[in-house]
């Protein structure tokens, strides 16, 4: 009989909506501890999963016999709760934002280096079917030279003034939509097209005060919408091109969009997970604005091995929380793979030393912000 890999989740939250639901898809897969410091939450979380083990100090979490440990924490408790896995001698998925400053992102990847298992970031999208069907285009020329990249996100998450003041709405402790959703959206623009070098961002917040638990004004230092533009240097297929992101949390509907323009087609994936491309010379001339763009639906060709996942996940709870769940069940695929087959590191896989460009990029756009100015990374 196969070895089963044994899973621990660090945080219920996350967690709950795709890591253990993903995870829970895998054969020869044993869901086998979590720890969270409320007990209510902690005996939920191993109620749905059929968890054997619970904690409320993580610490206690990392004596048992576990192959993987899932980091779903707040932002400003990734570098004690990380370092401590790994000097464990286990394997670590962390959850983005990464840490807090690059310091901390260069000592976690000096650390990653010695330790003996995989250390990983979630950038789930990465594994995405769509997002490797535009990997594979660009990398193969279909769209031609690289003109540009555009990303908008807008999301209700957060637009209720009245919703209570947590850690997200503090810029110490990591919160914010640069964070949160920017740092999945320079991912994707450094895995599709290349490094950036230089960036020039807006951060706002719209609601600036949120109760907290007794009902008092709380004030939020963090941003809950930002507006960045960012350049690609020499390493990247797109050389001085642009790339353009404007993400809110206080939106009044859900929508996302990114695309890349090329000089033969554009390619945009939506907030479904599907892909879309128009060919640039469909388009009629003029300057007619009623010209409606002509779509066409790319279907990704999967292997086998994936088919059999994407049919158990459209059977699951992950295929109603969107694209970042559905990634996360490619990611946890190609992990309990790495795992299984006592590999460090796996293609395509974001890396600590992702995380640490990711965190120059974050710190760029706040510096930006500050200096309202271009920022070199």
């Amino acid at each position: 009989m196969k070895k089963k890999i044994k899973i621990g989740f660090l945080g219920s939250g996350w967690a709950k909506i795709a890591q253990a639901p993903a995870f829970s898809l895998m054969d020869n897969v044993e869901l086998s501890a979590v720890a969270s410091p409320t007990e209510e939450r902690r005996l939920k979380f191993m109620k749905m999963f059929d968890i054997p083990q619970g904690f409320a100090d993580w610490r206690d979490m990392l004596k048992c016999d576990l192959d993987l440990i899932c980091v779903t924490t707040p932002p400003f408790l990734h570098a004690e709760m990380v370092t401590g896995v790994l000097e464990s001698g286990k394997s670590v998925l962390c959850e983005k934002p990464f840490v807090l400053t690059v310091a901390d992102a260069a000592a976690m990847v000096d650390l990653a280096e010695r330790s003996p298992g995989l250390a990983l970031l979630d950038h789930q999208l990465r594994f995405h079917p769509a997002v490797r069907s535009m990997k594979q285009m660009i990398d193969g020329g279909d769209l031609g030279k690289i003109y540009e990249v555009r990303a908008v996100v807008n999301l209700a998450s957060r637009n209720r003034p009245d919703q209570s003041w947590s850690w997200w709405c503090d810029e110490t402790r990591g919160g914010g939509a640069l964070g949160a959703i920017g740092s999945h959206l320079i991912d994707l623009n450094r895995y599709l097209v290349g490094e950036i070098s230089e960036v020039s961002c807006n951060l706002a917040t719209s609601i600036p005060y949120r109760p907290d638990w007794e009902g008092k004004p709380c004030a939020v230092t963090s941003d809950d919408s930002f507006a960045m533009m960012m350049k690609f240097g020499p390493s990247s297929v797109a050389l001085g091109s642009s790339s353009l992101m404007h993400v809110t949390t206080v939106g009044a509907y859900t929508w996302f969009s990114f695309e890349v323009v090329g000089s033969l087609k554009t390619i945009r994936l939506d907030g479904a997970g599907r892909l879309w491309e128009v060919d640039n010379t469909l388009a009629k001339g003029g300057r007619s604005l009623i010209d409606a763009p002509r779509w066409k639906l790319i279907e990704p060709i999967l292997p086998w091995d994936e088919l059999v996942l994407q049919e158990k996940i459209r059977h699951s709870s992950l295929a109603v929380h969107g694209i970042f769940a559905v990634g996360f069940a490619f990611l946890a695929h190609r992990i309990v793979k790495a795992l299984r087959n006592k590999h460090k590191v796996f293609h395509d896989a974001a890396g600590f030393s992702d995380g640490l460009m990711i965190q120059k990029v974050l710190h760029a756009g706040s510096e930006s912000d500050r200096l309202r100015s271009w920022v070199k990374i």
